[in-house]
């Protein structure tokens, strides 16, 4: 009986050890944020104009954004037909671009697979962040440049 009462004590230490390390390994980033402002590296605050943003990181390293603009005409022809104004028009500010990241620390370093612009793609952007409560704080290091986003909400 006492091996028993031993062995089930000891399932229940490694079972509570094994939640907690796993917890505290657990990728804080995971999920789905809404970018809510931006600065600029003077520190001045571009959003608005500067469209939200949305980000998913995913729990095996991959991250997606996008920036798409609210407020665009509805134009009812198609995007063949449009001219050079309204099709610059419908893209400006429109962004979408996705890839690897990783974290080390507070270090969040991005590696662009693929980005609506292909001059940017095959590059890093690192940043450095923190969290306060479900608020991600980014910035540019040796910059003012930071911008904040909101975690989304499930449900």
């Amino acid at each position: 009986m006492r091996v028993r009462i031993v062995v089930a004590l000891l399932f229940v230490f490694v079972f509570a050890y094994g939640a907690s390390a796993l917890a505290q390994n657990q990728n804080p980033l995971v999920g789905s944020w809404e970018r809510l402002s931006v600065k600029n590296d003077e520190g001045v605050d571009v959003q608005p104009p500067e469209p939200a943003a949305f980000v998913i990181f995913s729990a095996d390293g991959y991250f997606s954004q996008t920036v798409i603009p609210t407020g665009r005409n509805k134009l009812k022809k198609p995007l063949e037909d449009l001219t050079k104004e309204e099709l610059l028009h419908r893209f400006q500010n429109l962004f979408a671009w996705q890839g690897t990241y990783t974290v080390s620390g507070n270090t969040l370093t991005r590696r662009i697979i693929s980005h609506t612009n292909p001059n940017v793609e095959g590059t890093e952007l690192v940043q450095e962040f923190r969290l306060e409560g479900d608020l991600l704080i980014w910035t540019r290091p040796g910059s003012k440049a930071e911008a904040r986003l909101r975690r989304a909400q499930q449900g």
